[in-house]
């Protein structure tokens, strides 16, 4: 049940440690071909942007203007990338110039307009085979930021939005991409609380059957997506983006240059600025029966890296021998058990644990 979700704001990236190694049949295989597709797709480029590209059947390919990369320096070793990938037409040359082409988004703020290097790219990779394959294992394992996860997903690989839906008359919208807000279909706010909406809330998310919460998905846990997620839903977030020089929510898509919180840094805000949105600590039992009044409760472990939304008990009391009642994702999934069942009692009562409730 510990951290979940654990991408970190570092670009330091491994440029070989996430790269399949599976060659391509249809791809370009000379440098005469791979200028071609280059060409052509720099050609829709200048066409509609007026942009002075030049002739690019050169292996040199030097004449993309440096005002399109933030670094200038770099634009030669990205350029190498990108013949090398052209002419090799391997996915793992391929994909090595996109780890590059994404940190050099990842470092470079608004210095330049990397849509050309983006759409070249697009062309290299819609030659692949298995394409959805290599781009699941990009934007899992990648460890970019959501927004720059989010253009390339967009710009380089032609996706929209993804959904799945959840099952029942009522249908929440979860993104696959955990990085990317749920629709809920059912909320609640400050003026309308009660115990059936409360729980009506955290059941639409169906926690434990849901592809977007499922254990290891991708190598990782989500219990701060839940979280950020049913919080949202009960209109007291506790974020997932937050400005990282004030810890003011941001909301997505507005998330270029904020910070992305896994648990721990979810716990660590709601004791720095919770207060700030409405989060208040309290004793366990003062906790479930606030949520038994169908108002948002949860727990925050960041010694142990966990969050949990704190659900309505059944018999509406507080057992302190079972803890509160708790819906959660994690190493395990639960729409409904107690806190002991995943903490255990010694540790719940060593204090670790802290129970936080908003109006």
């Amino acid at each position: 049940m510990s951290t979940i979700n654990n991408i970190n704001n570092s670009s330091a990236v491994n440029n070989t440690q996430y790269i399949p190694q599976t060659d391509v049949t249809n791809s370009t295989t000379n440098n005469g071909e791979f200028s071609s597709v280059l060409s052509n797709a720099l050609s829709d480029i200048t066409s509609s942007n007026n942009l002075n590209i030049g002739n690019f059947a050169s292996p040199g390919f030097g004449s993309i203007p440096n005002t399109f990369l933030p670094f200038p320096s770099q634009t030669q070793s990205l350029e190498n990338a990108i013949i090398a990938a052209g002419e090799s037409g391997t996915s793992s040359d391929i994909m090595a110039a996109l780890m590059m082409l994404m940190m050099m988004m990842q470092t470079g703020g608004d210095g330049g307009d990397m849509s050309p290097m983006m759409q070249v790219m697009s062309a290299l990779i819609a030659n692949l085979q298995g394409s959805d394959a290599l781009r699941n294992n990009f934007l899992y394992n990648s460890g970019g930021e959501p927004f720059v996860l989010d253009t390339i997903d967009r710009m380089v690989f032609n996706r929209p939005i993804e959904h799945i839906e959840t099952s029942g008359t009522n249908e929440a919208i979860l993104p696959l991409q955990w990085w990317r807000p749920t629709t809920p279909a059912i909320t609640s706010d400050p003026t309308y609380r009660s115990t059936a909406l409360y729980r009506a809330v955290l059941d639409q998310f169906n926690v434990e059957t849901a592809e977007r919460y499922r254990p290891g998905r991708e190598g990782h846990t989500y219990c701060n997506i839940f979280v950020w997620d049913a919080s949202r839903a009960m209109g007291a977030e506790v974020p997932y983006y937050t400005d990282p020089a004030t810890g003011n929510i941001r909301s997505y898509p507005d998330t270029q240059g904020a910070n992305f919180n896994g648990a721990i840094a979810m716990c660590k805000w709601l004791e720095t600025h919770g207060a700030r949105y409405g989060w208040v600590q309290v004793d366990a039992a003062t906790a479930q029966m606030h949520a038994n009044m169908g108002k948002p409760a949860v727990t925050s472990s960041g010694s142990i890296g966990h969050v949990q939304m704190i659900a309505p008990s059944q018999d509406g009391l507080y057992d302190p021998s079972r803890g509160v009642a708790i819906t959660q994702a994690g190493g395990k999934n639960f729409n409904y058990t107690y806190i002991t069942s995943t903490y255990g009692l010694q540790r719940l009562n060593s204090g670790q644990i802290k129970h936080w409730i908003h109006p």
